[in-house]
C-alpha cells in the first residue's frame, strides 16, 4: 500500500501522464472510450479506485492543504488570463447577451430545484453538515457557470465534504454527455428546427479569431517576465498574503464571516482573478500560449485526482434523488434561454451555443459550435473562458443564500 506522500504525488503525476497520453491517440477502442468518459471523469474515478481497493492510503496525507494553497490560485490565474476581452468586444451583441441570459438560467434555477426538491424529497436529501445538498449545489453552479477549477473553489469556500461532491461531479459528467449529444443533433436538423421557430436568419454573430499579434525580442521579454513574476507571486506568497487580509477583516469585520469573506481561500481566489484579468490585457497573454494551457490544466486534473483519492462510494445511494433535483435545475436554465429565443427570433445555434458555453465550458463549446458552423468556434472559446472570471464568485454567492432553503 502506498501512504507516503512522496508516493502518492509520484502514483497521481504517473497516472496523469498516462491518462493525458492515451487521451491524444487515435486508437477506436481509447478514442471512443474518451468520448464517453471525458478526462475529467477518469482523473476523479481512477484515484478512487486505486484507494477502495487499498493501493492507496491517504488518511494521513497533507497534499490536500499543499494543492488548496498553491495549485489552485495558480490554475485559476493562468485560465482567467487566456480571456480575450478585447475580442470579445467585437463579438455580436446578441449573442453575447444569450450568454449571460443563459448564465442567469443557471443563478435561478439552482435555488428553484432545491426548493422544489424540498418539497418532493425532505427526507432524502441532506440538509446539514458538510455534505448537504446546498454545498455541492453550489459547487455545480461553479462549474456550469465556468468550468473545473471554480467546482474546486467553491468546494473550499463552502467546505463541501467529498460525498456531496462526488455525486456532483458524476451528475455534471452524465448531464453535459446527454446534452451535448442532444445540441449536436439539433445541428444536423439546424434547418428545419429553424423553420419551426419561425427564427430571422438575418440574425448572426461576427465571425472572429483570437488576436495573436507578432511581437518583437522586447514585448515578449516583458510579457515573459510578467508571467513569470505573477506566477511566482501567487503559488509563493498568495496564501500568505490571503491569511493576512483574512485575519484583518476577522478582528475588524466580524459581520463578514456569515458570508465567508473572511475565509483566506476566498482572498486568494480574488487575488487570482484580479491578476489573471490584468495580465490577460497584456503582452503576457500571448506568450508560450499552449505551454500555459497545458500547465493550468494539468494543475487542474491533478487537484481532481488528489479529490478522487478521498471518495465515499457510500454517497451515490441518493443519487437518484440528486438527479431529479438536477434534471429540474436544467430544465430551468434550459425553458429560459429558450423562450428568449423565442423572443429574439434567434436561430437555434443561438440557444445551443450559449448554453453550452456555460453548461459544458471551453472544452466541449467549440466542438458543438463547430457543428452549426466551423466559424463559430473561436466565438465559444472566448465566450467559454469568459465565466472562468464571474463563475466563482456568483456560485459562492447564491450558494450562501440557499443554505437557508430547507424543508
Amino acid at each position: 500500500m502506498i501512504s507516503s506522500e512522496f508516493g502518492i504525488v509520484t502514483l497521481l503525476i504517473l497516472l496523469l501522464a498516462l491518462i493525458l497520453y492515451s487521451n491524444h491517440l487515435s486508437f477506436g477502442f481509447i478514442k471512443r472510450f474518451y468520448s464517453i468518459f471525458p478526462v475529467m471523469f477518469v482523473c476523479y474515478t481512477l484515484p478512487a479506485l486505486f484507494s477502495y481497493f487499498g493501493v492507496v492510503d491517504a488518511s494521513e496525507s497533507n497534499i490536500d492543504d499543499y494543492v488548496k494553497a498553491h495549485f489552485i490560485p495558480c490554475s485559476l490565474f493562468l485560465l482567467v488570463m487566456s480571456t480575450d476581452f478585447v475580442t470579445l468586444r467585437t463579438v455580436g451583441g446578441k449573442i453575447l447577451l444569450m450568454f449571460f441570459i443563459g448564465a442567469i438560467g443557471v443563478c435561478i434555477g439552482g435555488p428553484i430545484s432545491l426548493w422544489i426538491g424540498s418539497i418532493l424529497f425532505p427526507d432524502q436529501l441532506l440538509w446539514e453538515g458538510r455534505n448537504a445538498t446546498w454545498r455541492g449545489m453550489a459547487t455545480l453552479m461553479a462549474n456550469w457557470l465556468g468550468g473545473t477549477a471554480n467546482q474546486l473553489i467553491v468546494k473550499e469556500i463552502h467546505n463541501v465534504g467529498d460525498a456531496a461532491f462526488a455525486v456532483m461531479v458524476t451528475i455534471n459528467v452524465i448531464f453535459s454527455g446527454i446534452w451535448m449529444a442532444i445540441l449536436l443533433f439539433i445541428a444536423k436538423n439546424q434547418p428545419i428546427i429553424d423553420r419551426f421557430i419561425n427564427a430571422d436568419l438575418k440574425n448572426a454573430p461576427i465571425f472572429i479569431e483570437d488576436i495573436k499579434p507578432s511581437l518583437d525580442r522586447r514585448k515578449r521579454f516583458l510579457g515573459l517576465s510578467l508571467l513569470i513574476l505573477s506566477l511566482l507571486f501567487i503559488f509563493l506568497f498568495c496564501h500568505s498574503f490571503s491569511e493576512y487580509i483574512s485575519m484583518i477583516l476577522i478582528d475588524n469585520f466580524p459581520i463578514l464571516l456569515q458570508f465567508n469573506l473572511g475565509s483566506t481561500f476566498f482572498w486568494s481566489m480574488f487575488i487570482s482573478t484580479l491578476l489573471g484579468l490584468l495580465l490577460s490585457m497584456s503582452y503576457a497573454r500571448h506568450v508560450f500560449v499552449k505551454q500555459v494551457r497545458f500547465l493550468s490544466f494539468f494543475l487542474l486534473y491533478f487537484m481532481i485526482m488528489n479529490i478522487g483519492l478521498n471518495i465515499e462510494f457510500t454517497s451515490f445511494q441518493s443519487i437518484l434523488y440528486y438527479f431529479t433535483v438536477g434534471l429540474i435545475w436544467f430544465f430551468v436554465h434550459i425553458i429560459i434561454l429558450f423562450l428568449f429565443t423565442l423572443y429574439f427570433r434567434l436561430p437555434i445555434f443561438y440557444f445551443a451555443i450559449a448554453s453550452q458555453c456555460n453548461i459544458g465550458g471551453a472544452a466541449s463549446a467549440p466542438v458543438v459550435a463547430s457543428a452549426f458552423n466551423p466559424n463559430f468556434a473561436s466565438v465559444a472559446v472566448l465566450m467559454a473562458v469568459l465565466g472562468y472570471t464571474w463563475a466563482s464568485f456568483l456560485a459562492s454567492i447564491i450558494g450562501h443564500f440557499m443554505q437557508y432553503i430547507h424543508p
